[in-house]
């Protein structure tokens, strides 16, 4: 029988994967609707305009953040709203 952390893991891993696959999916359409291009592919490149590499780099850690917090809320869910302490800030 697994504990509450190791389905917590189990679901929160689960649910991250997901999330983490529908953003990356939604950001490259999103910036590609609103500006007709791919995303930069490597902001740090110097062949990136900074403005593009700061928009993207916004873009992304917001939706990035949303994307977790709304996959970690679904993992509490299925397991009733119970989510074990994190330790690390997370």
């Amino acid at each position: 029988m697994l504990t509450h952390k190791q389905r917590w893991i189990a679901v929160s891993g689960l649910s991250a994967m997901a999330a983490a696959f529908a953003t990356r999916s939604l950001l490259r359409r999103s910036w590609h609707a609103a500006t007709g291009e791919d995303p930069p592919m490597n902001p740090a490149d110097s062949d990136t305009a900074w403005t593009e590499a700061a928009v993207w780099t916004i873009a992304a850690s917001v939706v990035a953040g949303l994307s977790r917090l709304t996959a970690r809320r679904a993992a509490a869910h299925v397991l009733d709203g119970s989510v074990p302490d994190d330790k690390f800030g997370g």
